[in-house]
């Protein structure tokens, strides 16, 4: 009877061991289902997560581009918008041209000169030399524009001086010292002291050569077929003009007589370390005034300036020498005091 018993017993366990087994079996095929359907289902995150990280570098780059957009062709529009402005007619002697600061005027009675103005880019006719000053002049400075002729310069850098700085502009031709006042006050600049002086090396009264070109007159006589006439003006000194003064920058154009400028503002030099002066070298004009090249640049470097040629088209200073310069016809030179902060600014793009 105990054999049944245990025969029975024994059979209903292997029976339900059988069930388990079949139940566990089938229960690891679906957790193995369950894995594959896990593993299928993060090797596609793993590419939707690749793919995502694509789309977002490629937007970021997307960005990038379109952050550059502006830069790129928003000058390019306020250059067109200014441009595109016509001449104004300001009165009877003279045209009203808009450049990027403000307006300039020029002589009715020249309309070569008018059409180079109105041809020129926003910068004007010399735009390295403008970007250049853009660079040097800061607010609050003090800076004299020795020719000044209409101003062209005078605007750049009495906008970048602002209302707290001093633009000093000596112009002795009545022509052009008249349209450059005009543009003073057409433009507000209050801060602008226009002078009908020359600028030289000793105070006095001396001839003046008007040349039939607006602004190649000087104090030096010109060639016969240019000088339309000759008048007489008070010439200054800078030192005396600006004794125990600050002149941050001093820009000089005067045709030949610039080392007679230089030589009357050996005060300015000594008072003022980090002065920047920019000058325009001609080797034909040195050859009237009977100096050399090497007389010229090295009047300079006596004083402690370092030769910097500016590059009209791009604004780029490189540093030069007589020898390199000699071969040019005309440039702009900067010039500024080794290792000093106006050497900074001017390198400074």
């Amino acid at each position: 009877m105990a054999h049944y018993v245990r025969r029975y017993l024994q059979a209903s366990v292997e029976h339900e061991l059988r069930e388990t087994r079949g139940h566990l079996h089938a229960l690891s095929a679906d957790l193995q289902a369950v894995q594959h359907r896990l593993d299928l289902s993060l090797r596609q995150n793993d590419r939707l997560a690749a793919a995502l990280a694509r789309l977002e570098a490629r937007a970021e780059r997307s960005g990038e581009a379109l952050d550059v957009l502006p830069g790129l062709f928003g000058p390019r529009f306020d250059e067109l918008e200014i441009k595109l402005r016509p001449l104004i007619h300001y009165d009877e002697e003279s045209v009203a041209i808009r450049m990027r600061e403000g307006y300039v005027l020029a002589p009715r009675a020249l309309p070569t000169f008018v059409t180079m103005l109105a041809n020129a880019t926003s910068k004007g006719l010399e735009p390295g030399t403008s970007d250049v000053l853009r660079r040097l002049v800061r607010p609050g400075m003090a800076v004299a524009d020795v020719g000044a002729n209409i101003g062209l310069l005078t605007l750049v850098m009495a906008c970048a001086v602002g209302s707290e700085g001093k633009v000093i502009a000596f112009e002795p031709e009545a022509t052009p010292r008249a349209n450059l006042e005009k543009m003073k006050h057409l433009n507000g600049l209050a801060w602008v002291e226009v002078r009908d002086q020359a600028v030289g090396a000793k105070a006095g009264r001396l001839t003046f050569h008007v040349s039939e070109i607006i602004g190649h007159s000087s104090l030096y006589a010109l060639p016969e077929a240019e000088e339309a006439r000759t008048i007489e003006v008070e010439v200054v000194r800078l030192d005396d003009v600006a004794p125990g003064k600050r002149l941050d920058v001093v820009k000089i154009d005067v045709e030949g007589a610039e080392l007679d400028v230089l030589a009357g503002m050996k005060g300015v030099i000594a008072k003022n370390p980090d002065l920047a002066i920019l000058a325009e070298f001609g080797p034909e004009h040195l050859k009237r005034v009977g100096q050399t090249p090497a007389q010229w640049f090295k009047a300079f470097a006596d004083a402690g300036f370092k030769p910097y040629l500016i590059d009209e088209a791009t604004s780029a200073c490189a540093a030069t020498d007589a020898k390199a310069a000699a071969k040019l016809v005309s440039a702009n030179i900067a010039f500024v005091r080794p290792g000093g902060d106006a050497e900074r600014r001017l390198l400074q793009r």
